[in-house]
């Protein structure tokens, strides 16, 4: 349904023109639409009005004055006014739910997507999708532009959802992409190395997620303090604290861990009860994000024996450390995971040791245009926590994949640790026919996509289409 708004009432000012939507991509714009035209990390909007105009925009806010035949109000700080500009038009949607940030380098789709499959009527946004984890509809960023995010919170208002699961990224809070979202709960998975060829440090990095705990609405913050930075962040907000992890000062822990096969066991310990349980996960660090998903849950009034049974059926989050089927006992155990940086590779590396047997081989590789100081890290991760290793493309974007791959493998100490095969397709299949049975292969980076990014082309790819296909013995 078109809901029309004034200029008045969306900007304070600008009269009693008329407009029927809101849009800050000029490919986007329909008629009527207020086109907010700002200059951004990679293009300009005041470079592309004429196009907004002649695609109908009725107006034009903008960050400085532009030559057009609709009215235009100059709103100097627009970048970070966009989102309440958006709130304003589709009714403040996040006054109406209630918002679960999830922030942190590693973990954030897992908590996010966990604490939406566990809350009734709970949508969830980030990097798989975002609407109902039953149907999700694919999304382009982990978190997305502030006019998109504020337009899907209004959709899910609108389809009765009283909540929402959102993954929160460094780039967004950077560039103010929620500052008109009324969070009432943020998590802290953790801080490691990640994205450092945009934020260029980290003390950048992590000033960039601390804006998330300094939001006015927010009520409680749920940190992880056995984390340094979540350590940190505990001394220094002003909303409510819930620690978790092992530390003495965590009010959420667990103790007597076993890790089995097929999961996980051990004992809660939080304010809301103690209780045995039993996780169909892999790894420590998902005994962490189980823990901030159970203190997330239960502080928004899931009770807590309800959460810890739920909890013992939880659906794998697609591509986090994700089990392959395999037709028969006889192959080799195959893992597909999205970890990219050095410290998620370790960690799931980890896991496949702490809860398996047998030889591990880890297929992986490094995005193009991307902090290139990780990728001798990555092969020393894998270095120390497999048996061998498959080095490959993942998405070379514009870059030469051969120079990523050699940047790569200048991290390793043995030459007959490894092999390169630059096709990410015939590395899975070499990697999953050299395994034996009882062995497992982990297949790192990209996790749940189907695509690959090579040169300015987006092409099909699947990790686990691809492995479920060498398992099944199929040529595909």
């Amino acid at each position: 349904m078109t809901t029309a708004k004034t200029l008045d009432q969306l900007l304070g000012t600008g009269g009693a023109t008329v407009v029927t939507g809101v849009a800050n991509d000029s490919r986007r714009v329909s008629a009527g639409d207020l086109f907010l035209a700002c200059a951004g990390e990679v293009d300009d909007g005041h470079r592309h009005v004429d196009e907004a105009v002649a695609r109908g925009a009725a107006a034009v806010c903008s960050e400085r004055p532009v030559a057009a035949c609709v009215p235009n109000v100059v709103m100097s700080d627009l970048r970070v006014r966009q989102g309440e500009i958006a709130a304003r038009y589709f009714g403040d949607p996040s006054a109406a739910l209630a918002c679960i940030g999830v922030t942190g380098t590693n973990g954030k789709t897992s908590v996010a997507y966990q604490c939406a499959s566990l809350l009734d009527d709970t949508a969830y946004m980030g990097t798989i999708g975002w609407g109902d984890i039953a149907r999700l509809c694919r999304s382009k960023l982990t978190t997305e532009d502030a006019v998109t995010v504020q337009r899907r919170l209004g959709g899910m208002r609108g389809e009765g959802h009283k909540r929402v699961a959102m993954e929160v990224s460094s780039h967004a809070l950077e560039q103010d992409r929620v500052a008109a979202v009324r969070f009432d709960i943020a998590v802290l998975t953790n801080l490691t190395r990640d994205h450092l060829d945009y934020h260029g440090t980290m003390e950048r990095y992590a000033a960039a997620k601390r804006r998330l705990f300094e939001m006015p609405s927010l009520g409680t913050a749920v940190l992880n303090l056995d984390d340094p930075f979540g350590r940190g962040l505990a001394a220094e907000v002003d909303a409510r604290t819930i620690g978790y992890g092992l530390s003495p000062n965590a009010a959420v822990s667990w103790s007597e861990p076993g890790f089995h096969p097929h999961g996980i066991t051990g004992r809660w310990h939080t304010p809301w009860g103690d209780s045995r349980f039993w996780l169909p996960l892999h790894g420590e660090f998902s005994l962490y994000n189980a823990a901030a998903t159970l203190s997330a849950v239960c502080l928004a009034g899931k009770p807590f024996d309800d959460a810890v049974a739920q909890m013992r059926c939880m659906m794998p989050v697609p591509g986090r450390m994700q089990r392959v089927a395999s037709p028969n006992c006889s192959g080799p155990v195959v893992f597909i995971d999205y970890a990219h940086t050095p410290a998620a590779l370790s960690a799931a590396l980890a896991a496949v040791r702490q809860h398996l047997r047998g030889r591990l081989t880890c297929v992986f590789g490094c995005g193009g245009n991307r902090d290139p100081g990780k990728r001798p890290m990555m092969a020393m991760a894998v270095e120390e926590g497999a048996d061998s290793a498959i080095v490959t493309s993942d998405n070379p974007r514009t870059e030469n994949p051969e120079s990523i791959i050699s940047d790569i493998v200048a991290g390793f100490t043995s030459p007959g640790f490894y092999t390169v095969e630059p096709n990410r397709t015939a590395a899975v299949r070499m990697a999953v026919e050299r395994a034996g049975a009882g062995d497992v292969v982990l297949i790192a980076g990209k996790g749940h996509e189907d695509f690959q990014d090579l040169g300015e082309e987006r092409i099909p790819h699947s990790d686990l289409r691809f492995a479920q296909a060498a398992l099944d013995g199929r040529r595909v």
